[in-house]
């Protein structure tokens, strides 16, 4: 058996790699770790077993600061976020083993589809089971409020696209009350911070009409965080309806897809709001101008019906009062001719016993005295005889 020296070793290792890959070659990989020093980036390359994670392979690969400079932008600009842990990757490496440093695989190239394939598969992946488990449409589904003027928003306190959001919010002339509950907005770190300040938002004491996730003003990179399960089930499930608007162009995200409503922007959004609120204000000074002339034609028409009721109350009154008028001639009439002072006019005389009317001759007897009137003066005489 043959005795070497460790770097005799390490140089024969070194051979044999070299002699082994003469040219680059493309290396599919999770990236572990990822560490920028210098301008150089280090870079710890892992490969899992799809169904349980377990540990496959793993190395060590860089990226010079003078490739790195030019594929980072690259990268960057192509996909939309920078290289990060967590990513998919397909890297053109030149393996290499150094007698101190051990193995190492020196990047080249890097292929930004396979890592937008891979993260495309992953998105299709999470919609796929936002849908089985009946919660993809759920945010949508809730009714939106009319008059939405107590709003909670999360954001990053500092970022450019809150500020125009409340600067927006605050030139409408409606009345808005916004709380801001502070999160990161971007990077691996986002999805549980959001999280957390929705958890916030759900448990406040004086209730919302909506939720606001707004980003905007910062660095457009990163925004895998959006399609990140955790954070798009708690927004498809939130009891309010939730407004994004994470200041992207190009990409919806399932973030946008999940909630009640995607703007692009946060000065959208504020727009929206105000834009709300005025529709609503204008449906209000129409219904009150209806209201107004319908209550001026109600009107119109009672004053008329009310015209004409007492144009028929003063004929009936008139009607009332003639028929009234002839019945008391009438009565007139009759108490005229039984008045007993008419028929003494005539000739006829009155005799009164006792204050009363004599109309029976045998209620009186002798030496009664009776009172006689005549049309003109009256008379007292005594009963001397009695004729039946």
């Amino acid at each position: 058996m043959e005795r070497l020296d460790l770097i005799d070793l390490q140089k024969q290792l070194e051979y044999a790699v070299n002699e082994a890959f003469k040219e680059p070659c493309w290396v599919r990989a999770e990236i572990n770790r990822l560490d920028v020093r210098n301008g150089h980036c280090h870079m710890e390359l892992v490969q899992k077993e799809p169904q349980t994670d377990k540990l496959l392979a793993k190395a060590q690969a860089v990226i010079w600061a003078g490739v790195f400079s030019m594929l980072g932008p690259f990268f960057r600009t192509t996909t939309g976020m920078e290289l990060r842990a967590g990513l998919q990757v397909l890297l053109c490496v030149e393996p290499r083993f150094h007698a101190l440093y051990g193995l190492s695989l020196v990047v080249s190239d890097i292929d930004p589809s396979y890592t937008l394939g891979g993260l495309e598969l992953e998105r299709r992946k999470t919609m796929e089971r936002l849908e089985r488990e009946g919660i993809l449409n759920m945010n949508r589904e809730l009714p939106f409020p009319r008059v939405p003027l107590h709003v909670a928003v999360i954001s990053s306190p500092t970022a450019a696209g809150y500020q125009d959001f409340t600067d927006h919010i605050g030139a409408s002339h409606f009345g808005f009350r916004v709380k801001l509950f502070p999160a990161l907005m971007q990077g691996s770190e986002a999805p549980e911070s959001i999280i957390k300040a929705m958890e916030q938002v759900a448990n406040a004491a004086i209730p919302f009409d909506l939720l606001i996730m707004i980003r905007g003003g910062g660095a457009v990179a990163d925004l895998h965080c959006y399609d990140n399960y955790d954070l798009v089930a708690h927004i498809a499930q939130f009891p309010l309806p939730v407004i994004t608007g994470i200041g992207h162009q190009r990409d919806t995200h399932i973030a946008d897809r999940v909630a009640a409503m995607s703007l692009k922007t946060p000065t959208a959004v504020a727009d929206f709001l105000a834009g709300l609120l005025e529709q609503e204000e204008d449906n209000l000074i129409q219904l009150s101008h209806r209201l107004e002339r319908a209550v001026y034609n109600r009107l119109s028409r009672e004053k008329q019906d009310l015209g004409h009721m007492l144009k028929d109350m003063k004929g009936a009154v008139r009607w009332l009062v003639q028929q009234h008028t002839h019945i008391l001639e009438i009565l007139e009439q009759r108490i005229r001719k039984n008045n007993p002072l008419t028929l003494l006019e005539k000739g006829y005389s009155l005799t009164l016993y006792e204050g009363k009317t004599v109309r029976d001759a045998a209620t009186l007897k002798l030496g009664d005295k009776v009172h006689t009137v005549l049309r003109k003066g009256a008379f007292d005489a005594m009963v001397e005889n009695v004729e039946q």
